[in-house]
């Protein structure tokens, strides 16, 4: 038995440093299956999903549920970061999450407080549109080459 737990810790300490390694993105159990199985180490993604279900239990990672289409992220949490404190982008284009850091939607979350009653919940709240990369016009060279 003892063989068994450890290849299940061996299984969370895979997953928990690929965590930290991106601790800045938002993850899916299948980009983290993908990249152990590309490592010599798969792991289903039944098991994944238990692992990173416990790391959210204890506060290690967070866990968004965008909407209904793109499925759960993952993120690492460090201590001193306050990941709580912000909002989400999401690209309808190409899927991207992103970490929405502007001291103006915090006023606007105030505003929104003060004025109408109603306090936001930075977890749940995600703005939908097209990201810089997805909205970038096609370069001067391809326009000269539709036009011509």
């Amino acid at each position: 038995m003892s063989g068994t737990n450890g290849y299940k810790t061996r299984q969370r300490e895979s997953i928990l440093r690929y965590m930290t390694e991106h601790k800045d993105s938002h993850v899916t159990v299948n980009t983290i299956s993908d990249y152990l199985a590309q490592q010599g180490t798969p792991v289903g993604t039944a098991t994944i999903y238990r692992h990173l279900e416990k790391l959210v239990e204890q506060g290690t990672v967070r866990k968004y549920t965008v909407d209904a289409a793109t499925g759960a992220c993952f993120q690492f949490v460090e201590a001193d970061r306050k990941c709580h404190e912000h909002y989400h982008l999401k690209c309808e284009k190409c899927g991207k999450l992103i970490h929405l850091k502007c001291s103006f939607v915090k006023e606007l979350e105030e505003h929104i407080y003060a004025e109408h009653g109603f306090a936001v919940n930075p977890l749940r709240t995600v703005f939908y549109g097209v990201c810089q990369e997805c909205a970038v016009p096609a370069a001067p060279a391809q326009k000269e080459e539709q036009n011509g």
